[in-house]
């Protein structure tokens, strides 16, 4: 094909030097950052282990490994099947040791396919589901033995094990930021060796190449059946390929892949960048305020269920059971109102309010929803955010920070209230929010945590400001 000899000149020149950076830069990173996540990991287990809620396996620890393997993610037998998985978490490590004493970090070891094998194993945890809705049946499992120590008696330890999931769910993003440079990297080398092999043998001139794409794409596969032996064939690439040889808008889409292949330059340092990185910090809090949206949903039904089975029993059991509850003279009052309990710590004393459970429902499924449409990253709600003035964020972030803290509170006083209840009236339990409660309350500590960094950086921009000011005060004043 003619015409495209200085484009893939560019291309391979790119290529060259985006290699460079990625041997030089980002693979000693990316094993960097896996290491920091096998020893967090290590820890983990070690508490989970010592605590009797997940074991060693005590079969194939030492098993000999000749690549990358994801362990089963089956089903398991039943609800709390410990051992099997022990031995599937033990599995896991093993692949984490191998990967780090056998395998070669370098480009030519870190191939596609290699790459997705790697990115599915170090997803084998779920960070982001570490919960018992998890879609994997390993990270339910796993997760509930997490969560005995999150709520359990020690606080020492869950302190310890918050602190190391944020560390490791960090150390996991960052190892998929990389894993996608090196994955976009040899999709784009791969593309380079097609044109180069097989593009020159075809006749890909857009005027009458549109309309012959799947013509043209079968042309390829049994050229480069010929040209590169072998090798693997990616269709996905190829139509790519072709889209960006022979579709109207050919021209910006190869500008878009050069420009996809720079190398990052540092940005210099700037007046204005504690304010940028203030703004940063912002919307991260907005973003982890956003995460607990479905828990808000799961705790308020289990609420309203609940609340529904209690009224039930009691409309069953008449005067007799409402007198024992206290609830005699109230029989022409609004039953969903109750009197709930909170406590002030700062005061060391407990409160009452009275709360329309009806009311707070429908108020936190509308908190949920508004966290729902900004969690989604891409609605109009999270753009005007975007756009919206530092201190009117700071101001949003305060507003959401407050109304969860006072759903969060009523949520948790709601549970107590009807976990009384029902062991009161019927002697048995009913479904518990304990672990919806610790989602919110993880999301709050950590949003507030970066609104309080916002401030620290603000307050020493501002101290910074007067500190000039008054240098320049001094300097004009006479001697």
């Amino acid at each position: 094909m003619e015409g495209s000899g200085e484009f893939l000149q560019q291309l391979t020149e790119a290529l060259s030097r985006r290699s460079q950076w990625l041997e030089k830069e980002q693979i000693p990173r990316l094993r960097e950052v896996v290491q920091r996540y096998q020893n967090l990991f290590e820890s983990i287990m070690s508490m989970l282990i010592k605590k009797g809620l997940l074991r060693e396996d005590p079969y194939n620890y030492e098993q000999a490994l000749t690549d990358i393997t994801v362990p089963s993610d089956a089903p398991l037998a039943d609800f709390e099947n410990a051992d099997e998985a022990s031995y599937r978490i033990a599995a896991f490590r093993r692949q984490l040791k191998y990967i780090l004493t056998e395998l070669d970090f370098n480009l030519s070891s870190l191939k596609l396919r290699r790459l997705k094998k790697l990115s599915a194993l170090l997803s084998y945890v779920n960070w982001s589901e570490l919960n018992d809705t998890s879609s994997s049946p390993t990270t339910r499992a796993f997760a509930r033995a997490f969560m005995k120590v999150l709520l359990g008696g020690d606080a020492m330890s869950a302190q310890i094990l918050k602190e190391q999931e944020t560390q490791i769910e960090r150390a996991f993003h960052e190892c998929k930021s990389i894993i996608a440079d090196l994955v976009s990297y040899h999709r784009e080398s791969w593309k380079a060796e097609l044109r180069r092999a097989v593009l020159p043998s075809l006749s890909l001139e857009p005027a009458g190449a549109q309309g012959k794409r799947e013509e043209i794409l079968r042309a390829m596969r049994k050229a480069y059946g010929k040209e590169m032996e072998g090798r693997p064939w990616y269709p996905a690439l190829a139509q790519e390929l072709v889209a960006e040889e022979v579709e109207s808008d050919a021209e910006s889409r190869k500008e878009r892949l050069l420009s996809s292949l720079a190398i990052p330059v540092p940005q210099p340092a700037v007046e204005k960048t504690v304010e940028k990185e203030g703004k940063q910090i912002l919307m991260e809090a907005v973003r982890i305020l956003s995460r607990p949206h479905e828990e808000l949903i799961t705790a308020v039904e289990s609420l309203t269920e609940t609340e529904r089975l209690l009224l039930t029993r009691e409309s069953g059991f008449g005067h007799t059971l409402r007198r024992l509850l206290g609830m005699g003279t109230r029989e022409k009052a609004d039953i969903h109102t109750y009197e709930i309990q909170y406590s002030e710590p700062a005061l060391g004393t407990t409160k009452t309010e009275k709360v329309s459970f009806p009311q707070f429902a429908e108020e936190t499924r509308k908190k949920a929803t508004l966290l729902a449409a900004i969690a989604a990253g891409t609605g109009p709600a999270y753009k005007r955010l975007e756009g919206t003035a530092e201190v009117s964020l700071a101001g949003f972030v305060d507003k959401q920070l407050n109304e969860l803290l006072l759903i969060h509170r009523r949520l948790a006083s709601f549970n107590a209230f009807f976990q009384a209840k029902a062991s009161q009236a019927a002697k048995q339990n009913v479904r518990g929010i304990k672990l919806e409660l610790l989602a919110i309350r993880n999301s709050i500590v950590k949003a507030n945590q970066r609104r309080h960094e916002f401030g620290e950086r603000a307050e020493t921009a501002k101290k910074k400001q007067q500190d000039g000011t008054r240098s320049g005060a001094t300097q004009k004043s006479p001697a």
